[in-house]
């Protein structure tokens, strides 16, 4: 009688699969700027509007540009222009779209848990930037528009929109 050799091989993925679902648990995407630069005080002036008390030596800096403040002006007042919070809103829907797509690919092996993540925060960073750019209100005071040749409230140099950053946790 003849001994017969059987070998089995499982492809069983769960236990690799609930590894990458824990870790994706721990995992955080973020968008916006580096806390404490320039950028993010930018950034969350517009984002939240801002009331700045104007000095003896701000209000001949804007005399000497040609924009001459009544007396009574004590404050000038920056509208808020929610970009971030309102583009992440206005395109939650396709972010989940695109996390459905990939995340099968995570199951199946073919894409790590920081890829998705940073896929992801990607699309959203896109969409932002997108809603930066066409974002026309509150308009830029006739000043402002005069003095960088548009009228786009958030557009001037592109550094605010292009500075935005990933970082995955």
């Amino acid at each position: 009688m003849a001994n017969i050799r059987i070998n089995i091989s499982d492809n069983n993925r769960i236990p690799e699969i609930r590894r990458d679902l824990n870790k994706a648990r721990s995992k955080k995407a973020k968008v916006g700027y580096v806390k404490d630069s320039e950028m993010a005080m930018i950034a969350a002036v517009h984002e939240y509007g801002a009331r700045i008390k104007v000095t003896e030596k701000m209000r001949g800096y804007l005399a000497y540009h040609g924009l001459h403040l009544k007396a009574e002006t004590t404050h000038i007042v920056i509208p808020e222009r929610s970009f971030m919070r309102t583009g992440a809103d206005l395109h939650q829907a396709d972010v989940q779209r695109k996390a459905e797509q990939l995340i099968d690919k995570v199951i199946a092996g073919n894409l790590s848990v920081e890829t998705f993540f940073e896929q992801l925060a990607n699309e959203l960073k896109g969409k932002i930037q997108e809603h930066a750019i066409d974002l026309n209100n509150p308009v830029n005071h006739p000043f402002t528009v005069s003095s960088k040749g548009s009228s786009n409230p958030l557009v001037d140099s592109g550094g605010l929109i292009n500075k935005m950053e990933v970082d995955i946790d």
